[in-house]
Parts: structure tokens; C-alpha cells; sequence
């Protein structure tokens, strides 16, 4: 009998040892799969941050990208400009003391037997005389087309006889300047203020 209780409570504690040992294993098993879950995890975090970076990058160029397409199309495109004129008033002026001329010289100056009496597609500064030596001029377009051309190359077509303010675009208004004949060249006193709109 003693022998048989010795068996039993052999084979009791080998059946604890041996539950414990599975419980421990698994244990470690699971300590283990938490590990590799929080490291998977972490580095999934890293992933995703790198790639939200990346991508706040890419969005960035293409602002930066956009934004100067924008500026580029602005000054390229053609622009949308008030008719001044209509195409019957491009004859002829019955009034002399009105006449035009293309651009200013180099110097800002225009040569009086460049002028013309009515206003066309190539002419951009309407001139009406106060005295005989003496005019108050302004910048006048009758297209788009040539408002844009204008406004393409402003230091030809504007810059030497007006000022501006505020970034060019397709309306604006115009306070006339001041020249003088002298010499057979219309000498600038007071340039004439385009003010875009």
C-alpha cells in the first residue's frame, strides 16, 4: 500500500512538473509573440512616418510646381483687355491734334515723323496735343492680343514712358503724361501711371 501512495504521488508531481513546464512554455511563447508584435508594430510606426513624409514632400514640389506654372501662364497666356476703340474708329481722326505712335525709343523719346493719325494693332500711345510743342499722352490698346504683347515686354512697350503699380493684368486705367517737342522728338516730362486692376 505504502508502495502503491508512492506511485501515485510520483506520478503526481511528475504530472505537476509537467503542467507547469507546458504553462511556462507557454508563456515564453507568448512573451515571445508580443515581443515580435510590438517590434512589428514599431517598425510599421517607422514605415508609415516615412512614408507620410515623403508624400508631405511630393505634395510640396507640386505646390511649388503649380504655383510657378500658375505665374508662368499668367504673364504667357493672352489676356482678356477692354476694347478702347472700335474698329471704325481706327480710321483716320478728323481731329488733328490727336495722333499716335508705336513705342518709345530706347531713350523714351518719339520721333515725330514716326507719328501716325489713327490708332492700329501697332500702335500703344495715344497723344492729343495741349499747345503746338506741348502733349499730354496715354498708354491705349484695342486687343488682347496686343495688351498681352505689351505686357510680355513691358520694358519695350511700357516701362520707357509709364509707371505701374500692382502686377499686370488684363484691365487697367491710365492718367496721362507729359512731353514736349523739341527737335522733332517728343521729349517725356512726366511719365504717364498705368494702375492695373
Amino acid at each position: 500500500m505504502i508502495a502503491v501512495t508512492i506511485i501515485l504521488f510520483a506520478i503526481a508531481i511528475a504530472y505537476v512538473e509537467f503542467r507547469l513546464r507546458s504553462v511556462s512554455q507557454k508563456n515564453e511563447a507568448y512573451e515571445k509573440e508580443a515581443t515580435d508584435y510590438f517590434a512589428t508594430k514599431k517598425e510599421l510606426k517607422e514605415l508609415l512616418d516615412k512614408e507620410i513624409a515623403e508624400r508631405r514632400e511630393t505634395l510640396r514640389l507640386l505646390d511649388e510646381r503649380l504655383a510657378s506654372m500658375e505665374k508662368k501662364l499668367f504673364y504667357e497666356q493672352p489676356v482678356t483687355a477692354p476694347r478702347q476703340q472700335t474698329s471704325q474708329q481706327q480710321v483716320q481722326s478728323a481731329d488733328k491734334n490727336v495722333f499716335y505712335f508705336r513705342w518709345p525709343a530706347d531713350d523714351g523719346t518719339f520721333d515725330d515723323a514716326t507719328r501716325q493719325p489713327a490708332q492700329t494693332e501697332d500702335t500703344y500711345y495715344e497723344f492729343r496735343l495741349t499747345d503746338a510743342t506741348h502733349a499730354e499722352f496715354r498708354f491705349v490698346t484695342l486687343s488682347d492680343t496686343q495688351l498681352s504683347k505689351a505686357n510680355n515686354s513691358s520694358k519695350k512697350y511700357i516701362e520707357r514712358a509709364c509707371s505701374f503699380t500692382s502686377a499686370k493684368s488684363s484691365r487697367f486705367t491710365c492718367a496721362p503724361g507729359t512731353a514736349r517737342l523739341d527737335r522733332g522728338r517728343w521729349v517725356i516730362v512726366e511719365k504717364a501711371r498705368i494702375e492695373y486692376l
